[in-house]
């Protein structure tokens, strides 16, 4: 009678058939019996668990190597990597995972193929978590997930680890091929108008790269439902912050299917709380114009924007990503800076601005030019720097405030989005590495009070990492622009040497 295979075994089938190897050939490549390679094909036997890391890293390179051109074409799709070296990475990744997940499937059951559906009466959270961090998260190919989290429950060290999920982790890479629909219980008896809006933000940088979509649902309230279409479903009643009850772990698709699809009915239009839009859309559709019309405008700036540009310095920038307009493009883009300058002279704005946005214009000449990223010459810095300063110290229509520090110790190195609020267009410029899912218009009322109260929260309280006093904001800006003049002496001694 064949043996069932694990985990493991039909994953290094699946790559060697993906990439037109044979067993033979593998078992040359890597210096082992062709007897070994059947054996870890047909799932009688695992690589000695000793020298695991090692042979499974040589497993990916030779896969990589030994395919046929059809067959690295068909690897490159499955994990959306281009790059033969990152590719074996990738694929070392993967075989790892689901050894692990073999290897723990037996000491749990005493077989290494896991059992269709297990019943525990009792998880922590963690416990939940690692059993929800399943190795099917790994593929980045048709993958469809649907949940219902009570996150707002949950700890903050246990929902992080929720979102940052076992979906690979290239923040460059964008796999559009991921479907995940989440819905939250957003009841405020539960919301931390400080934390919980930045726990928000960074979910969404975090989730751009691949097809998120997040809505509220009351429903969401004491679960912690996780199903993958096809593969894998975990749910559980979380009875309180450290205790889940009655969870059910399957991989039947007769019982994960079902949970998917009643969690996807529920997930409508009319629950989605923002919808990704691009930087194209957002001008043809108006809203940039009606966002820069709009009153009651606050922002929360965590990285620089095309909003903060003397007319000279925009006509630069203009010139550099030009040719990526047509003339029409290019002449809206021109109103728009105008239309941006008007404002700003004449509109009452309020601005929680993050010092990191200011340091990494001066140190790295970062700023987003209408969702291009930009990297600015010393001396373009410097008279952005300068146009700044002007807005703080002559504009009264222009109220600033500056975070120097940490709002929160979660979301120490993750604080470079923005947040553009008004009456009327509400939307978010996210700082993220592959520039995909970075401009998100909030769809649900319910999202634009979050962030106001958010705003207001961090606007009219008192605290350590916030300077409101105009000479404490200006005598910073004034010290970025003394190490952009730090930075353009030394670079002319060293041209000078």
């Amino acid at each position: 009678m064949e043996t069932e295979k694990n985990r493991f075994s039909q994953l290094l089938e699946q790559l060697m058939n993906l990439g037109e190897i044979k067993n033979a050939a593998l078992a040359k490549a890597l210096q082992y019996d062709v007897s070994y390679i059947s054996k870890w094909v047909s799932g009688r036997m695992l690589p000695a668990e000793k020298n695991k890391r090692n042979v499974l890293k040589r497993i990916g390179q030779e896969l990589v190597r030994l395919s046929s051109q059809t067959g690295k074409e068909n690897l490159y799709e499955n994990y959306q990597i281009w790059n033969d070296a990152e590719l074996g990475e990738a694929i070392f990744d993967n075989l790892e995972a689901e050894y692990d997940f073999v290897q723990d499937t037996q000491r749990l059951y005493g077989s290494s193929i896991e059992p269709k559906t297990v019943f525990f009466a009792e998880l922590s959270p963690a416990q939940y978590i690692a059993k929800m961090h399943h190795p099917v998260l790994r593929r980045v190919s048709q993958l469809h997930i649907t949940a219902e989290m009570d996150l707002l429950a949950l700890t903050h060290e246990y929902r992080l680890q929720i979102i940052q999920g076992n979906i690979r982790r290239d923040i460059h890479a964008f796999y559009p091929d991921v479907h995940f629909s989440l819905m939250v219980d957003l009841s405020p008896e539960k919301f931390d108008y400080t934390y919980d809006p930045i726990f928000l933000i960074n979910m969404m940088s975090d989730m751009a790269r691949i097809d998120f979509k997040l809505y509220k649902g009351a429903q969401a309230a004491g679960r912690l439902i996780f199903a993958v279409k096809d593969e894998f479903m975990i749910s559980g009643m979380l009875m309180d912050f450290n205790r889940c009850m009655a969870v059910t772990v399957s991989s039947d698709a007769e019982n994960s299917n079902p949970m998917y699809h009643s969690i996807r009915d529920l997930c409508t239009r009319e629950m989605l709380l923002y919808r990704s839009t691009t930087m194209q859309k957002m001008i043809d559709g108006k809203y940039y114009v009606r966002a820069i019309l709009a009153v009651n405008q606050k922002w929360v700036v965590g990285h620089l924007t095309e909003h903060f540009l003397p007319d000279d310095l925009f006509e630069e920038l203009l010139e550099q990503v030009k040719e990526q307009y047509d003339e029409e493009q290019e002449q809206r883009i021109r109103y728009l800076h105008t239309l941006t300058n008007k404002m700003m002279e004449t509109t009452n704005i309020s601005v929680i601005l993050h010092s990191i946005a200011l340091a990494n214009l001066a140190v790295d000449g970062e700023l987003d030019f209408f969702d291009h990223p930009m990297h600015l010459s010393l001396q373009q810095r410097k008279r952005c720097l300068q146009y700044i300063l002007e807005l703080c110290t002559q504009r009264e229509n222009f109220n600033v405030k500056l975070v120097y520090g940490c709002l929160v110790a979660d979301f120490q190195y993750a604080e470079t989005q923005c947040v553009f609020l008004s009456d009327t267009i509400c939307y978010v410029r996210l700082h993220t590495e592959n520039r995909k899912n970075n401009l998100a218009l909030f769809n649900h009322p319910d999202m634009k009070t979050i962030f106001l109260r958010f705003f207001e929260h961090m606007w009219s309280k008192k605290r350590k990492v916030i300077r409101e006093e105009t000479e404490e904001i200006c005598a910073f800006i004034q010290e970025a622009i003394q190490r952009v003049d730090i930075l353009d002496r030394a670079s002319k001694e060293k041209e000078t040497d």
